[in-house]
């Protein structure tokens, strides 16, 4: 009894080796057979049930509604490991196909997320032209719709919400292009892992793509664990503000305390934000501390932080979204409510102490949610840095927002000797990039430095209209003469350049004494008191040689460096140019 149990237990594993490795036949839609393990094959339920319900024909079960191919796929998908080919060249539509047969298969979720993150990768980052060629659709908008794009709404709106009508003496609708029908479990499935920022866009590609991108957005953002998607606004009462500021629309926090009446709490960061209690909160004179990164501080941080559970400090951007969702009256002498609830069109916040974050609440997240258009803003003169300077310049040039306290229609802007640093200079310079009429820019007598002089100088590389500029007595040394040299190399209008008291020494003089030999319309240039010895002003002789447009050159106050060799040589250069106006 013993030896035969013995040979029973050894033979044991082969039969069960032998059961894994068994092979079934599954006859697909096209006729073709494919041929599978019995394992792989109960991996899919639909199978699974085929072989456990049904008979085989001649030992082959029909499966009359999935292509071979696809079968095939399916089965490599179920793979963790499966690495998707660089070369693979399924079309979009064809991966939503793909994900259409994998359901109906109920195939395991690996090969689900497989096929996710292929449609992902091709999707995600593309704005709504480049996702219209990529699905192969488009064109069914009104005119109204396009003049105000689904894609610039609010990322939690429902389905149901209806975009802009169609006024009614406007062009009919283009036919929509044909695309195949798909399930809408196979449609919503197959943007699973497509981006919010993507999502967004998607809606405006079609009306059918809007309403689907709605649905998984609402879904993603607005859905509670156990309860079904929202279908209209006042069913909101959740919201993931975390998505929502990582797919660059945080202005839509602000939005949701206008818009969503039931909204209850805001989720993101591991935080839950009770919306009631910080409307509740007095958050009043409690302006961060420029020694750390926070919006509050005291009194107003610990009425706001009582608002927030988790575990430790919530972090800075959640914070921000809270005051800019829910926040009431004025917040670190910003007009919080007001700004939210859209009566405000002119904002002056300069010279408040504003440090970044309170900056960030303005310019990313209350400006973008405003209902109506803000004609004017002003940050200059506040605690800003030069990294959180560009990081606003960054959003103001992304979203048409000017912060400078300029307008669009000014063509003088007179900044002299307002104490301006590096940081308000960036802000300037990115306003100059909507100003289509400013003629003269004067910023003399400030501390602007090597990065407002950068900064400046690339706003210059694409204006087309500024004649005159003065950016004398800014410390903007060598490599700020040398950055805006740069520009004058491919500025076609600029006419009149003051850059006195900037020591640039000889090297600026050099760079841009090489740009005058390129530019040809540059008339005045003043470069007094600049420490420039012999050889920068030996670099202008040989530029005056080549620019025969120049009629007026300062470069008074370096004499003793020039030496009168140096003087003498200047002197020569232009002796036989009438009219010509040398200040040495």
């Amino acid at each position: 009894m013993r030896a035969s149990s013995a040979e029973e237990t050894e033979e044991a594993p082969t039969a069960k080796e032998a059961k894994h490795e068994e092979q079934i036949r599954v006859r697909a839609r096209d006729g073709e057979e494919v041929t599978l393990s019995r394992d792989a094959a109960r991996l899919m339920g639909t199978l699974k049930d085929l072989m456990d319900l049904a008979t085989s024909e001649d030992g082959i079960y029909p499966l009359p509604t999935i292509m071979a191919s696809t079968l095939q796929m399916v089965c490599k998908l179920m793979d963790p490991d499966y690495t998707w080919p660089s070369s693979d060249e399924h079309s979009v539509v064809q991966l939503i196909q793909l994900i259409e047969d994998a359901l109906y298969l109920d195939a395991p979720v690996v090969a689900l997320k497989h096929i996710q993150r292929a449609i992902a990768s091709r999707l995600n980052g593309k704005r709504a032209p480049e996702l219209c060629a990529l699905i192969g659709a488009g064109g069914d908008f009104g005119s109204a719709e396009k003049h105000a794009p689904p894609n610039a709404e609010p990322a939690f709106v429902p389905e149901d919400v209806e975009a802009p009508q169609q006024p009614a003496s406007s062009t009919l609708s283009p036919e929509p292009l044909q695309q195949p029908s798909f399930s809408a479990d196979a449609m919503e499935a197959a943007l699973g892992l497509v981006d919010v920022a993507t999502l967004a866009e998607l809606k405006g590609v079609t009306r059918s793509w809007r309403a689907l991108a709605q649905r998984v957005l609402c879904s993603r953002l607005c859905r509670r664990d156990g309860q079904p998607v929202p279908t209209r606004l006042d069913q909101i009462t959740d919201l993931d503000v975390e998505q929502l500021i990582e797919a660059g629309r945080p202005g839509d926090a602000a939005v949701a305390g206008r818009m969503l009446p039931g909204l209850a709490r805001l989720h993101g960061y591991g935080y839950v934000v009770d919306v009631a209690a910080v409307r509740a909160a007095d958050l009043q004179n409690g302006a961060g501390d420029m020694r750390r990164p926070s919006l509050l501080h005291g009194t107003a941080k610990d009425a706001l932080n009582s608002c927030i559970s988790g575990e430790g400090e919530p972090p800075l951007e959640l914070t921000i979204a809270a005051v800019a969702c829910a926040g009431s009256g004025i917040v670190c002498g910003i007009p919080v409510q007001h700004m939210r609830e859209g009566g405000v069109t002119e904002l002056d916040l300069s010279n408040r102490g504003l440090q970044v974050a309170a900056a960030m609440l303005v310019v990313a997240y209350l400006i973008p949610a405003m209902s109506v258009v803000l004609k004017n803003c002003n940050l200059l003169k506040n605690s800003l840095d030069i990294k959180s300077a560009t990081m606003l310049a960054k959003i103001g040039a992304e979203k048409g927002i000017m912060l400078s306290g300029m307008t669009r229609d000014q063509s003088l802007a007179y900044f002299s000797g307002q104490n301006l640093g590096p940081a308000d200079t960036i802000l300037i310079a990115s306003d100059l990039k909507f100003m289509a009429v400013m003629t003269t820019l004067d910023l003399g007598g400030n501390n602007i430095g090597v990065e407002g002089a950068k900064a400046i100088a690339e706003a210059l590389k694409v204006n087309a209209v500024m004649t005159t500029l003065d950016l004398g007595r800014n410390n903007i040394g060598v490599e700020g003469a040398k950055a805006i040299a740069e520009a004058l190399k491919v500025m076609a209008v600029l006419t009149t350049l003051w850059l006195s008291s900037n020591s640039i020494g000889d090297d600026g003089a050099k760079a841009i004494a090489e740009a005058l030999k390129v530019n040809a319309v540059v008339t005045e240039l003043g470069l007094s008191n600049n420490e420039i010895g012999a050889e920068g002003a030996q670099a202008i002789v040989e530029a005056l040689k080549v620019n025969a447009v120049l009629t007026k050159l300062v470069i008074s106050g370096t004499g003793y460096k020039i030496g009168d060799a140096g003087k003498q040589a200047v002197r020569d250069a232009v002796n036989d140019r009438s009219g010509f106006q040398l200040y040495l």
